[in-house]
């Protein structure tokens, strides 16, 4: 499966602990920075395809789902705590010259198993 890089949103505008959440190119995408490192990854749970974003928390290298507080270590997807969950999917990305963060997202369209469920209120 082919990527693609498209330009997302300015590295500055990404505080500390900060949870961006975005679509490119139809993917539901998840930018945050901890401890002054950019990482982008799916909003989406594994467990229960709920958002990560903007309800999640980012704190010691791991995002926490609001779900269900299911922690994801930001580095590798791996979930934390034994739950056994599927590991989150990590997109690479890149800072442009002029400064902003892009990220490559599949050139296909995402599937059901990769968009989140939105909860009914």
């Amino acid at each position: 499966m082919t990527e693609t890089y498209h330009r997302v949103v300015e590295t500055s505008a990404v505080e500390e602990r900060a949870m961006l959440s975005f679509l490119v190119n139809g993917w539901p995408v998840l930018i945050c920075k901890d401890e002054g490192k950019v990482h982008a990854l799916i909003n989406r749970c594994s467990h229960a395809a709920a958002e990560l974003a903007p309800g999640g928390r980012v704190r010691r290298g791991a995002v926490m789902c609001p779900l269900h507080g299911a922690r994801f270590k930001l580095d590798n997807g791996e979930c934390l705590g034994g739950a056994g969950y599927k590991p989150l999917k990590l997109y690479p990305w890149r800072e442009s010259a002029d400064g902003w963060i892009e990220v490559a997202v599949p050139d296909a369209a995402p599937g059901a198993e990769h968009l989140p469920v939105k909860p009914l209120i």
